[in-house]
């Protein structure tokens, strides 16, 4: 999936999927700490995606999340041998993670639900992520109904994902290279 798609997907399920990453079996959900001004480096210079979701480490912390530990490939293969692989990163010559600091969320049923987030990073103002169906309604009265068996005239109501109508929005400015927030609800 493109960075769009994949953030259209988390909004969209209201969930992320989580994967084991590079040299780790635990499935992780993976953050970047990014501080607002760090994003000018990750996107400018990284060539990252200016498209994600923004949360606290507190958060993370509370549901068994925490900091990824860059180690000398000695203390990685430690790491690997106690079935911690998801809780470190190499930092050995070559390396290209060191511009990160990560934080990994561990989801070995491959999935974690999201309830609210600070905000979501987008690299483009008018991109909105696609509609999801919100309930049904009878189109001769206007009444919601139950679903399509309900009435001969219902029909589905769609509507933006909860987590886009309620969350801060950051766009990525390229000009400026800065985030320009938008409050909940601005950009439905």
């Amino acid at each position: 999936m493109s960075a769009q798609e994949r953030l259209d997907s988390i909004l969209r399920e209201g969930q992320f999927r989580a994967y084991p990453p590079f040299g780790a079996t635990t499935p992780c959900v993976c953050f970047s700490e990014s501080p607002p001004d760090h994003l000018k480096y990750l996107i400018g210079s990284r060539r990252f995606s200016p498209w994600g979701i923004v949360t606290h480490r507190s958060t993370l912390l509370t549901f068994g999340g925490g900091s990824v530990a860059y180690v000398p490939d000695s203390v990685y293969g430690e790491f690997q041998q106690a079935g911690l692989g998801h809780w470190s990163v190499r930092t050995a010559q070559g390396s290209t993670w060191m511009h990160e600091r990560e934080w990994r969320l561990p989801r070995p049923t491959g999935r974690a639900g999201i309830a609210s987030v600070q905000a979501v990073l987008v690299g483009d103002i008018s991109w909105r992520p696609s509609l999801v169906e919100a309930g049904w309604v009878d189109r001769t009265t206007g009444e919601p109904v139950t679903g399509e068996e309900a009435s001969p005239y219902a029909e589905p109501i769609y509507e933006l994902p909860r987590l886009w109508r309620e969350s801060v929005i950051w766009v990525w400015d390229p000009r400026t290279e800065t985030v320009v927030p938008y409050g909940p609800g601005t950009l439905c």
